[in-house]
């Protein structure tokens, strides 16, 4: 076996790409998210109510009965994922997970979920809970601001009865099984991309 890229083989090669096209066969980009959740079921809450699991499923289950089609189901699901490994940029990067299979608008919402969500802390003696406002007037505020209002904010309810993951698994299925799209390079602007971090 090689040791660094430069010493891999052809037939390396060959052996490798052969052994990714076969997994990626086996399990879709939406299945291995739905795995990393699943990994997260017994987290520590961390002094909240509820862990993360527990929030990613409230959240979600919300905007699916309140009617809110696929794409944002899906943000729903994953908005949070990151948090388990990453500090308060899991907003940037739950965007760059997502960011190939969904909108504009919906890239926006992860990337400033963060902030848009500190409105509501409060009684947390440190954020800025006027953060939002610089964004006062960008086209994509009105919907963030109803996400973190109507269903991530208030998702920290031990009572409150959501779907188990399992229930999700059919709209990740078909979200994540329309055709892959091109790869770009990280950050690249797509075509009338608006800035997704305040300046």
């Amino acid at each position: 076996m090689f040791r660094t890229l430069e010493e891999a083989t052809p037939d390396d090669w060959r052996v490798i790409i052969e052994a990714e096209a076969a997994d990626r066969l086996q399990r879709s980009t939406g299945e291995r998210l739905l795995g990393l959740l699943a990994s997260m079921r017994d987290a520590d809450p961390l002094g909240s109510p509820i862990n993360l699991y527990a929030h990613s499923l409230q959240t979600a289950t919300r905007a699916l009965r309140a009617g809110e089609d696929d794409e944002l189901v899906i943000v729903s699901l994953f908005h949070d994922l990151p948090e388990a490994f990453s500090d308060n940029h899991h907003g940037l990067l739950a965007a760059g997970l997502l960011s190939p299979w969904i909108s504009e608008r919906r890239e926006w919402l992860l990337v400033q979920h963060v902030d848009f969500q500190q409105f509501h802390f409060v009684n947390h003696p440190r954020p800025d809970t006027h953060a939002r406002d610089r964004f006062a007037g960008h086209p994509f505020y009105a919907e963030t601001e109803h996400f973190c209002r109507v269903y991530d904010q208030n998702s920290f309810d031990r009572d409150y009865a959501a779907l188990p993951l399992e229930e999700f698994a059919p709209i990740v299925a078909r979200f994540f099984a329309r055709p892959r799209p091109p790869l770009r390079p990280p950050c690249a602007p797509r075509a009338g991309r608006r800035a997704l971090v305040a300046k």
